[in-house]
């Protein structure tokens, strides 16, 4: 018997597979996107580089903006830890340069994608369906394009990251991904249909 690995919401991982169900935003679950967490025991300015060096993309050194090198994203999560969005391709790369250049296990890489499922939001709505969960923002034009930031959202852990003007990727835990979509989908009864 042979098992097929699937994504968090049944769909085969390499692609990104649409969610029509939610209509006031287009919505995507994203499994096209491998992620590697990235932890360290110490977040010294040349350690950082280091790590930014055999990940092939610079890190961000706060929270709030993502940075993008060379096809990944890195988005921070504490001051010793981040995670890379990347495509299946770059992962292995990713994952056998941090364990070749760290020895001694003072920086750690681990797959990520399994862990987490990534959702694109798209559209005028999307930010509006967003805000009925959490808070976005602070300022009046909401989060920076090109920000990341972990907040709830619907009660659950979330990374928020803008990618555009009326564009989201969100990512929430695996096991969670199902009670996110079926939240999204209950909102589309109070917008109504966009369309």
């Amino acid at each position: 018997m042979m098992l097929t690995a699937q994504s968090p919401l049944g769909a085969e991982f390499g692609a990104a597979n649409p969610l029509p169900q939610i209509t006031p935003a287009t919505v995507q679950e994203r499994s096209d996107l491998c992620t590697v967490l990235i932890t360290t025991t110490q977040a010294s300015p040349d350690r950082i580089k280091a790590i930014g060096l055999a990940v092939g993309c610079s890190l961000p050194t706060s929270h709030g903006p993502v940075v993008h090198s060379d096809g990944k994203d890195a988005i921070w999560l504490t001051p010793r830890s981040w995670l890379i969005l990347c495509d299946a391709q770059d992962e292995e790369r990713v994952l056998a340069s941090v364990v070749s250049n760290f020895k001694d296990h003072s920086v750690i890489a681990s797959r990520y994608a399994d862990a987490l499922c990534w959702l694109s939001l798209e559209g005028d709505q999307a930010a509006a369906l967003l805000a009925q969960g959490s808070f976005v923002g602070f300022s009046d034009k909401g989060l920076a394009i090109g920000s990341a930031k972990r907040t709830p959202v619907a009660g659950i852990p979330a990374v928020i990251w803008r990618t555009g003007e009326a564009q989201w990727t969100i990512g929430v835990e695996r096991s969670r991904a199902r009670y996110f979509v079926d939240w999204l989908s209950a909102l589309t009864l109070e917008f109504g249909d966009a369309t």
